[in-house]
C-alpha cells in the first residue's frame, strides 16, 4: 500500500520537488528616491561622494561637502560649505563619458568619470568643458548608468545628430 504513494501512472510525469516550486516573475520595482534640494524634488538615479583617503576621513567626520548626483534629466555637482554651489548640466548636452583610474585609485577601488559637455562652439579659440566626478566608488557602473541616462534623455527629447551639430 505504501508503495502506491510513490508510484505514478504511465501517462503522468513524475514531479520533483524542484519543479513543483513556482518562481515569481513579477518583480516590483520601487520608484527612484526623491530628494528635495532647496524645495525642488529630484528623481535621483545615483548619488555619491568622493571616496579618496582624505575624502573618506572627511566623510567620517561629516566634513565632506561634495556630492555628485545623476537624475533622469541632469548631472548635478554640489560643493562648498560656507558658499554652497550647485552646478548642473542637462544630460542631452553631455557626451562620451570616460573612465580613468590611476594606480592610487585602483588600490582604493575608486575611479574618475569624466564627461564632455557639448557647447555647440567650434573654432580655434573654443575650449571644451569637461565635468569630472573624481574618486567615486564603482566608477564603471556609474559610467554605464550615466551613458544609459544620456541616451534615454536624448531619445525622449528626439534629438538627432544633426540637431546637436
Amino acid at each position: 500500500m505504501e508503495n502506491k504513494k510513490n508510484t505514478t501512472k504511465a501517462h503522468e510525469k513524475p514531479v520533483h520537488k524542484e519543479e513543483s516550486k513556482t518562481i515569481e516573475t513579477n518583480v516590483k520595482t520601487t520608484p527612484a528616491p526623491k530628494k528635495k534640494i532647496d524645495d525642488v524634488e529630484y528623481n535621483i538615479l545615483w548619488e555619491g561622494k568622493p571616496a579618496g583617503l582624505f575624502q573618506r576621513f572627511l566623510t567620517k567626520i561629516n566634513l565632506n561637502f561634495t556630492t555628485y548626483q545623476i537624475t533622469k534629466d541632469e548631472l548635478i555637482v554640489i560643493t562648498g560649505f560656507f558658499k554652497r554651489k550647485l552646478n548642473s548640466c542637462e544630460l542631452y548636452l553631455l557626451k562620451d563619458p570616460d573612465l580613468t583610474d590611476t594606480l592610487y585609485q585602483r588600490f582604493l577601488d575608486i575611479s574618475t568619470v569624466s564627461v564632455t559637455v557639448d557647447t555647440h562652439d567650434s573654432g580655434p579659440n573654443c575650449t571644451k568643458r569637461v565635468i569630472k566626478l573624481k574618486n567615486i566608488k564603482d566608477g564603471s557602473k556609474v559610467r554605464k548608468l550615466l551613458r544609459d541616462a544620456i541616451e534615454k534623455d536624448v531619445m525622449e527629447r528626439q534629438i538627432t545628430y544633426l540637431n546637436r551639430v
